[in-house]
């Protein structure tokens, strides 16, 4: 990834103009490019289509937010959303065919704090503070200011801060497969909401 944060809207027009829509499909835009119907002709129509659905998943997310926090009570909108964030984890380690090895906390913290420091990943007693540095997709290292998650990454206007409860709900079910042990998790600043990096304090049981 470079320095600079991707716009999307860039990436569609310019896979249109120079026909790249078998790359984009590699970056997991296989649907967004897909063709609507045989009047459909690949190229700049596609790629417009592709911002269009782009922009409307930014406002249907936006709205569906705004939904919950009108019909639903703050203690069930967090479940639910914290349930969507540990499913995606365990719906992603199953597409890749992955598991988590789980270690002992105090071995895995040893480790941790005989290494040099990190910006990353720091450990005081029972607690850990993290953020995220990599892109969730790839592994690599990721600008500042760009969500990791794909759906929002251009930072919608307006959207509720009901959204991260799913970060949270990801990072819970990284660590408690991780360490076999239940963690409560904290958000401690937030991409979406002006931070450079999400960042949060993990405090293992």
């Amino acid at each position: 990834m470079s320095e600079k944060a991707l716009d999307r809207k860039e990436l569609f027009a310019s896979a249109g103009r120079l026909g790249l829509a078998g790359c984009l499909c590699a970056l997991g835009a296989s649907r967004l490019l897909a063709d609507e119907g045989t009047d459909t002709a690949p190229g700049a129509g596609t790629a417009a289509r592709a911002v269009k659905r782009m922009e409307y998943s930014d406002l249907w997310v936006r709205r569906f937010m705004n939904v919950l926090d009108e019909t639903l009570d703050r203690e069930i909108r967090t479940k639910v959303m914290m349930a969507n964030g540990r499913t995606c984890l365990r719906e992603w380690l199953a597409s890749e065919n992955r598991k988590i090895t789980p270690v002992a906390f105090e071995a895995w913290a040893e480790k941790v704090k005989a290494r040099p420091p990190d910006s990353s990943l720091r450990v005081e007693g029972n607690v850990i503070y993290f953020q995220y540095d990599s892109s969730a997709e790839t592994g690599s290292a990721s600008p500042e200011r760009v969500c990791l998650c794909p759906m929002v990454e251009s930072k919608p206007a307006g959207l509720s801060r009901t959204y991260c409860q799913c970060s949270i709900g990801y990072v819970k079910e990284m660590h408690e497969q991780k360490f076999g042990r239940p963690v409560k998790v904290e958000l401690l600043d937030s991409v979406l909401y002006g931070g450079a990096r999400c960042k949060f304090k993990i405090t293992v049981g």
